[in-house]
């Protein structure tokens, strides 16, 4: 069994699998949704820290000895999108959130560009040596990992994380027996709002540290993260002192902005 489990993701591509039947219902794999401002992660490249992290949450009818997620990521509006988190390891780019699931671990992120689309994918199973890393049956959703990302561009849109194919290998579960399982699959859409008027750090509200960027605009021609044109906030096409008043009356006594 253990010399089963440390195969790796490709050896496991080239393996006799039969997917001939439809998954059962009662194995999913389920990744989150969410809204997320754009934004970096400031750490550096040796961390394994990340800016935005997205649950994976799994059922399954049996013990599972392993897990392999092949994803495909794609900018699906406004050119939105994120790049996978540094180092290119498994605990780089995964945070395991149970004893299970996470040894034995491979990754593959050869093709991953970090423009879209791309593609990478993750595996990890039990150790062995120790049977409570088995991943015991699931009827209700478990979180086993969350998949780590350094940044999130500042483009309004959305993106997603799909199932796909690598090395012609789909997204897997590995019985005790061990048997290979196709899953049931809800993918990831991740929404990256517009930023509101006068936020010009895009955090998604109208602060105190949005006073510094407009100063930066108007004073130094240093455009904000949503580009020089946010700065216009009184809508006469230019950046000036005006525009600056605007955003002070914003801030501190919650006025609108007149256009």
């Amino acid at each position: 069994m253990k010399l089963i489990l440390s195969i790796g993701l490709f050896l496991l591509a080239f393996a006799s699998l039969s997917f001939s039947q439809p998954p059962d219902p009662r194995d999913s794999i389920i990744l989150e949704s969410k809204t997320v401002a754009p934004g970096f992660y400031l750490g550096s490249s040796s961390d394994t820290a990340a800016y935005l992290y997205i649950k994976v949450f799994i059922t399954n009818k049996d013990s599972l000895s392993y897990m392999v997620l092949p994803l495909l990521e794609t900018s699906i509006s406004g050119g939105a999108y994120a790049t996978l988190a540094r180092p290119r390891s498994f605990l780089g780019m995964v945070s395991p959130l149970t004893n299970t699931l996470r040894y034995y671990t491979d990754i593959s992120y050869g093709s991953y560009t970090s423009t879209s689309p791309d593609t990478f994918a993750v595996a990890a199973g039990f150790d062995g040596v120790d049977p409570s890393t088995i991943e015991p049956p699931n009827v209700a959703r478990k979180a086993v990992w969350e998949l780590k990302f350094d940044s999130v561009l500042f483009a309004a849109g959305s993106f997603e994380l799909d199932s796909t194919r690598i090395a012609n290998l789909p997204a897997t579960f590995t019985t005790m027996a061990p048997v290979d399982l196709t899953v049931n699959f809800l993918k990831s859409i991740i929404t990256v709002p517009s930023a509101p008027k006068g936020d010009l750090n895009w955090d998604l509200a109208v602060t105190f540290a949005d006073v510094g960027f407009i100063l930066n605009c108007v004073f130094f021609a240093i455009p904000p993260p949503p580009g020089s044109s946010a700065c216009d906030l009184n809508c006469d096409g230019l950046s000036t002192p005006a525009d600056i008043v605007l955003e002070l009356n914003a801030v501190f006594l919650s006025r609108p902005f007149p256009c």
